[in-house]
Order: structure tokens, then sequence, then C-alpha cells
């Protein structure tokens, strides 16, 4: 991921994905290999304008990043990623939904995903009245059709979106 602090944007130019193992012979997967891809579409390359605490996040992962790289020296694989493992290498595909499903439990959230957030933020911009093609273009989606299809079909008006927001994303009581 590159990002520019002035302009407050990241850019997205790669994609980590898990890559399925089925040994020769066997119709069965053994395992899932992490590997970097670029983006499944062209408009899935884009820069996006990020709040202040995402940029503080990722300048305090940079500050994390370069200690890790002085005390790994050449041990440290440097694929100039922001969110990593200790040595550089990416995190196994399941590392942020574990993590996720960890925060939702302290804060008395529903469980939650990866998938489920970008969900909810396309859902919340639509909701907020932000145009079908923007959501598009901020999804990386190939085609405004996409977004609708999986977005808006299910939830085209405002109060089913806030319904679903308020069932679905309330803290649970004790």
């Amino acid at each position: 991921m590159q990002y520019n602090l002035s302009q407050k944007t990241v850019t997205i130019s790669r994609q980590i994905t898990s890559n399925p193992i089925v040994p020769k012979g066997q119709g069965k997967i053994a395992e899932y290999q992490i590997v970097e891809k670029p983006p499944k579409t062209s408009n899935s390359y884009r820069t996006l304008r990020v709040p202040d605490a995402i940029m503080e996040e990722v300048i305090a992962r940079k500050a994390l990043i370069d200690f890790k790289k002085g005390q790994l020296g050449e041990a440290y694989i440097d694929r100039d990623y922001i969110s990593c493992c200790e040595n550089g290498l990416p995190h196994a595909a399941a590392s942020f939904n574990t993590a996720l499903t960890k925060l939702c439990r302290r804060s008395g959230l529903q469980h939650l995903t990866v998938h489920s957030l970008r969900h909810m933020y396309a859902s919340i911009l639509t909701e907020q009245g932000v145009p079908l093609i923007k959501v598009s273009a901020l999804l990386g989606h190939s085609s405004v059709n996409t977004t609708f299809e999986y977005y808006c079909e299910v939830m085209d008006e405002p109060e089913k979106i806030r319904g679903f927001l308020n069932n679905n994303f309330v803290p649970e009581e004790d």
C-alpha cells in the first residue's frame, strides 16, 4: 500500500489472497498459501482519502516496521506492507477476522468479518446519499451494476439500511 501523508490518501495497487494447494491426485485442499496478486479488476486500483485516525495508524505502523527492520536487518523481508508479521511477511489469511472477532467480543458487538465491515461501509455511504457510482468506485467494483446487485437491491431504502445497521451492529447488553 502506498500512502501520501500530506494528502491523507492510501493507494490500492495489490492484494493479498489465499491460494488453495491441492496435491496431485487428491480432490481436497491440503492447505492455503498466502500470495500477493494484482487487484482483480482495473477499477480495484484506486486512491482513497482516509480520516486522520487512519493516517495516524499508518504512521505508527510504519514506525514499528522501521524498528523491526532495524532489529532484524537482512532477516526482515521487506515487501512494503503496513500490516505484517514481525519478519515482514503477510499475516495468515484468517488473522484479520480473528483479530476482529476478539475486538467485537471485547466491545460487546455482534460477530463481524472484514467482508461485513466492507458491506457496512457501502451501506452507510448509500444511506448518506453518496451516489452509487462513487460507492462503486470506492469499493473497486468493475461496474456500478455489481454494486447495485450486492448492496442496493437488498437494501434499497434508507429505512431498511438504518434498521439493518441498528439490528446488527449495536453492542449486546450483558
